[in-house]
């Protein structure tokens, strides 16, 4: 979790540092959803998806989006040893779908204004659910996110399959990312 965390921040400051000019490195959020996702290698599956779809410019673009978007690791369960372009090929239209679920537009939404049940429609147009839960470790570690957590913050999707979200907050140009462990995934309507 901290090396993840850090391997955002690392990357998005290296991105800033070295390929930005001087005029854009006076602000460390001059970085979109799609930049960071560029540059985080735990992110690679989710940007090579943005791609194939066709999407990576609606998240370079201005916007206040929120986007859970899933690890590499919960791509590759999902994918089942598929490449992304092969799956995408084998199910026209599914992966846009499935990423857009993941996107809440309109609305650079924070873990802090979450609430328990609430229910968010997605650019998709199904809605998912929020779930917080009082995390049983605290105050102790959670050796999941080896940092404290007072309220874990778990996402329903219309399969009613919950994904924890165990990065927050991820500020970009263009909205904020959180990262979660599982793939959404709509319904088949």
């Amino acid at each position: 979790m901290k090396k993840l965390i850090k391997s955002i921040a690392i990357a998005a400051l290296v991105f800033t540092a070295f390929s930005c000019s001087k005029e854009e490195q006076k602000s460390f959020q001059k970085v979109s959803i799609a930049k960071l996702a560029t540059v985080t290698p735990e992110l690679s599956i989710f940007k090579e998806a943005l791609d194939v779809t066709g999407l990576t410019a609606t998240f370079e673009d201005a916007g206040n989006y929120t986007v859970f978007v899933p690890t590499n690791t919960a791509f590759a369960s999902v994918l089942g040893g598929m490449t992304v372009t092969d799956f995408n090929t084998a199910n026209p239209g599914v992966l846009a779908k499935v990423l857009k679920y993941h996107v809440i537009a309109n609305a650079g939404v924070l873990s802090k204004d979450l609430t328990n049940n609430q229910s968010v429609a997605t650019l998709q147009g199904q809605n998912i659910t929020i779930n917080l839960i009082p995390n049983t470790y605290y105050p102790a570690i959670d050796p999941d996110l080896n940092t404290y957590e007072q309220t874990s913050i778990f996402v329903k999707d219309a399969m009613n399959n919950s994904s924890r979200v165990f990065a927050r907050d991820v500020l970009a140009t263009n909205g904020v990312i959180h990262i979660i462990d599982a793939v959404l995934m709509p319904s088949n309507n």
